[in-house]
């Protein structure tokens, strides 16, 4: 009984290691027949659609460039397929910087950042190699604002006078710098700089404690306005002799026209100093991925325009214009085989 005892058991024990193997085959053989998650599905192919990871620097909230950020996104998920785009906030200077170095496949920048940019000018330490156009959104000018019964009515009488051109280092600043300078001017020569913000400027404009501030942006701009309805104001026209100085200084600046009676007190239109808000893309994003991101945004511009009432801007005739870094190799192919550039 003793024998036939330790006889079994060693059989049992076969057994069990029999088992124990044939429970690995059979996992192993379910492990390699595992279907794969359906969840990228190309629907045209029914095939499994390559996950594309995208990020896009926008701008901070509160402001236009986030909301348009989020529209872009939107765009490019809904028609190329596999795309997961995700939205950061940042800042014109910021998002080429950080496109440049791959942290962003697209950012939002002003036309006269991207070409310091390219260039290495300005808070740029060094030319940015690894950024390209993608499209232009809408213009901004540089309103050079006075009251209306001033006795300031050219550039060239801010000397000796009191003015805002904005916070140091922001674009307000740097224009309203380069404008003086081709007029034949300094900050030096005023009687006093202020560098706070719109609305600050507007105020100290109120209060008569100003002359002129300088704010770039869309209009009517509000902070404008509201210094208008106390006496109306005039903007200071920019000859077109000196925007061609200023243009070989950043070809990123453009001439914009802003309509007479667009605020209270302007009689007449005036041509002012321009930059276009645009999107970049990495240079070295790959040029079939670049094609297919510009035809979504070209197909689906009602959409994007829903975003912001400037939108309305952008254009066929504007869309690949003006934007102060060449266009993508991939973005160029798209825009020539639909007529928008020849």
């Amino acid at each position: 009984m003793i024998r036939g005892g330790k006889k079994m058991k060693r059989i049992c024990r076969l057994l069990s290691v029999l088992l124990v193997l044939s429970l690995i085959l059979t996992a192993a053989g379910c492990g390699g027949q595992k279907e794969k998650p359906a969840e990228n599905k190309d629907k045209k192919s029914g095939g499994a659609a390559e996950t594309i990871n995208l990020t896009i620097a926008s701008g901070p909230a509160g402001g236009t460039w986030y909301p348009l950020g989020g529209a872009v996104a939107k765009i490019i998920q809904n028609n190329i397929p596999g795309a997961v785009v995700s939205v950061q906030q940042g800042g014109g200077e910021a998002n080429a910087l950080g496109v440049d170095k791959g942290m962003y496949d697209i950012g939002i920048t002003y036309s006269h950042t991207a070409a310091e940019a390219l260039a290495g000018k300005e808070n740029f330490k060094e030319p940015l190699k690894n950024i390209a156009g993608l499209a232009g959104l809408y213009p901004s000018a540089l309103q050079m604002v006075v009251r209306a019964d001033s006795d300031i009515k050219q550039i060239e009488d801010l000397k000796g006078k009191r003015i805002s051109p904005g916070p140091k280092g922001l674009s307000g600043e740097t224009m309203t710098r380069l404008v003086l300078q081709v007029h034949g001017l300094k900050f030096e020569d005023m009687a006093k700089v202020e560098r706070v913000s719109y609305s600050d400027s507007a105020s100290l404009m109120q209060d008569r404690q100003i002359d002129m501030y300088s704010p770039i942006t869309t209009w009517p701009a509000p902070s404008i306005q509201e210094v208008a309805q106390a006496g109306g104001v005039r903007l200071l026209p920019l000859r077109p002799e000196k925007f061609e100085e200023l243009k070989k200084l950043n070809p990123g600046y453009t001439y914009i026209t802003i309509k007479a009676g667009t605020y209270k007190g302007m009689e007449e239109d005036t041509p002012c100093l321009g930059s276009n808000a645009i999107l970049i893309i990495r240079k070295d994003m790959p040029e079939d991925l670049a094609y297919k991101i510009a035809k979504a945004l070209y197909e689906n511009l009602d959409e994007l325009k829903s975003v912001h009432k400037s939108l309305e801007y952008m254009t066929k005739d504007t869309i690949a214009k003006d934007l102060g870094v060449p266009l993508h190799p991939g973005v160029e192919k798209y825009y020539r085989e639909v007529g928008i550039i020849k």
